[in-house]
């Protein structure tokens, strides 16, 4: 085991703000979660691993949250909104826990998508466990603390935003990196690979190309996952400019589409084009029922027509590069493959009755389908259910809170990036463990319950000369006050 160069960097921080802020453990974690190619610590090996600066950071919140949890000092009271959300969690880490180290001994055997071995070329082998299983397992219980430790901490309104200044703040880093990258390899400058991608533990493709066009990575281990978090950056900055007083995020926007368009990813640019036509729709919708355009839409549609034109113009053989990404996917030999182990998914989840191999066991292309194969129907049910109860809680918080303030546009902005997070990761996603997931989620729960706790809030009473009488008309909507002279 060994401490990489970006280990070096970051553990020094991540190890003091244990000791002294550990409120900000959460900020923490998120801002570090840009760095999704690199680890801090290293395994060597037959099954080497990499320890992602995200993963590290939760590691030291489960060492501090844990104890403190187990002994009851972190609990939410029965009437929280809180417990909606995680109980469902609860449930699907306990039973991905006992599929990751029961189902591969129950069904060993069954031919299954080796997880280490990509999607490309699939070739089955016979289940058996392995430390995928293991470490997958522990992913999930990491996450789960993450998400609980968010969510209690997020009692407050500054809270919630601090998160979401971090989340703000790690899409800026990968942009920031992108940026550079592309610079360096069109100018020929140094590039630090070895630090930005450190992970043995995962395939890095930093040097494709495509119809003579080189595929931006950033932080990440691939131009399709460098896509996706871009697309859901670039949804959240989107959201974020179109509502009152963000107009600030206009220019984050504008770098976040550019990634998204330099990545030349299948997945960036389906999504890209998800987010863009559900704007223009709800744009036109606002219009039909209000008949007043808005300067601050209008401005974004230009803005987002402006950047489809200057990628027409700027990238080389961008028609062809569309046709081969787009028009022509399905035909690639990479579409075929993904396919098969969709397909194969499938059979297995018919093979093991429902229950799945355990989490980890097999890797088709698509959560939703590695959801169904290695944890079965019951995972897919809890997974449904746990989505369903924050989006309930979201839209509950934002009906009673009506004020339109920088918390209800972070939610509101925080509630479109995640479902688009949730469509890029049933489309294409691997597993069911990445940050960019469960970021997602800590930060949409965290900002629902923020804001429903301050719709209940009670307001302190305020003291009256006896001279005053009060009276009700009517409870909430109406109350008159006067004073006897």
């Amino acid at each position: 085991m060994y401490v990489t160069p970006i280990g070096l960097l970051l553990i020094p921080p991540s190890v003091a703000i244990f000791f002294f802020r550990p409120a900000y453990l959460g900020p923490w974690a998120i801002l570090v979660s840009a760095f999704q190619a690199a680890s801090v610590l290293n395994i060597e090996g037959s099954f080497p691993i990499g320890v992602t600066p995200y993963f590290f950071v939760l590691m030291l919140i489960a060492i501090r949250f844990v104890p403190r949890w187990l002994s009851g000092k972190f609990s939410f009271p029965h009437s929280d909104v809180a417990l909606g959300i995680t109980q469902p969690l609860l449930i699907l880490t306990v039973w991905a826990l006992l599929s990751a180290f029961l189902m591969p001994w129950l069904f060993a055997g069954i031919g299954v998508n080796t997880p280490r071995a990509g999607m490309d070329l699939p070739q089955t082998t016979p289940l058996q466990w392995t430390m995928s299983n293991a470490a997958q397992a522990g992913y999930a219980l990491l996450n789960t603390i993450f998400v609980i430790h968010l969510v209690w901490y997020g009692r407050t309104r500054e809270y919630f935003e601090r998160i979401m200044r971090a989340f703000i703040a790690s899409g800026l880093i990968a942009v920031a990196i992108g940026a550079y990258q592309y610079l360096a390899h069109d100018y020929g400058l140094p590039y630090p690979v070895d630090f930005f991608n450190s992970n043995p533990g995962w395939r890095q493709l930093v040097g494709e190309e495509l119809s003579g066009v080189w595929r931006l990575s950033a932080t990440f281990s691939e131009p399709s996952v460098a896509g996706a978090f871009f697309s859901v950056w670039t949804t959240l900055t989107l959201y974020i400019t179109a509502s009152p007083g963000g107009g600030w995020a206009w220019p984050l926007f504008a770098m976040g589409a550019a990634m998204v368009f330099l990545t030349t990813s299948t997945t960036g640019y389906l999504i890209g084009g998800l987010v863009i036509t559900l704007f223009v729709w709800n744009e036109f919708a606002r219009i039909l029922t209000t008949r007043k355009i808005s300067a601050r839409g209008l401005s974004m549609l230009l803005l987002i027509t402006a950047g489809v034109v200057a990628a027409a113009v700027f990238i080389p053989n961008f028609h062809d590069l569309l046709t081969k990404i787009i028009w022509h996917k399905t035909d690639s030999q990479s579409s075929r493959d993904r396919a098969t182990t969709v397909w194969e998914a499938l059979r297995i989840t018919v093979e093991t009755y429902g229950l799945g191999v355990g989490l980890g066991s097999n890797r088709p292309s698509g959560m939703l389908f590695y959801i169904a194969s290695n944890l079965g129907l019951p995972g897919v049910i809890v997974f449904a259910w746990l989505i369903w109860a924050i989006y309930r809680t979201v839209g509950a918080a934002l009906r009673l809170d009506l004020r339109i303030d920088r918390a209800t546009v972070y939610l509101s902005a925080i509630g479109w990036a995640t479902a688009i997070e949730l469509v890029a990761m049933a489309s294409s996603g691997g597993d069911m463990t990445g940050s960019l997931l469960w970021v997602c989620l800590g930060v949409a729960a965290t900002g629902a319950r923020a804001t429903w706790l301050r719709s209940h809030e009670v307001p302190e009473p305020i003291e009256l000369p006896e001279s005053c009488v009060i009276t009700v008309a009517a409870p909430i909507i109406l109350r008159e006050e006067y004073c006897i002279s």
